[in-house]
């Protein structure tokens, strides 16, 4: 048996555990913002905290770069219906260079939407979030 044959049974158990790991996101405790504003943090590729709440109306949304490249932040729809190429997109910031902080405000109903980094792919990298509007009580 070759040396690659011999190491197709670990490499298949690496993969099968990387998987299940990755498929864990979901389990990240809510964050609340205070106040109504969103504080995120921007690097390579996240946005933390990666869930948060908040409650409906004008929310505002302010994000510092803490990484080497550029980013920014979106609100869009948290589903995008099946045959849908563009996501609805409710707000996003201006680019932040690294070491920056941009700003931009939104009014939001209740429900659940994503933030994401709509620059290159990096919402493809992981670099996106979830954000769940609460009704005001």
């Amino acid at each position: 048996m070759n040396s690659m044959a011999k190491a197709l049974p670990s490499l298949l158990a690496a993969l099968t555990v990387a998987a299940a790991v990755a498929g864990c996101g979901s389990d990240t405790p809510y964050t609340p913002a205070r106040g109504g504003t969103l504080r995120l943090r921007l690097d390579e590729y996240r946005i933390l905290p990666e869930r948060i709440t908040v409650s409906a109306g004008r929310v505002d949304i302010v994000a510092r770069n803490v990484g080497r490249l550029t980013h920014n932040v979106a609100v869009v729809q948290f589903d995008r219906p099946l045959g849908e190429d563009e996501e609805k997109q409710y707000a996003r910031t201006p680019t932040a260079h690294p070491g920056q902080v941009v700003r931009t405000s939104v009014t939001l109903k209740p429900g659940k939407y994503r933030i994401v980094c709509t620059i290159a792919n990096h919402d493809n990298l992981g670099q996106y979030g979830e954000l769940k509007v609460l009704p005001r009580t």
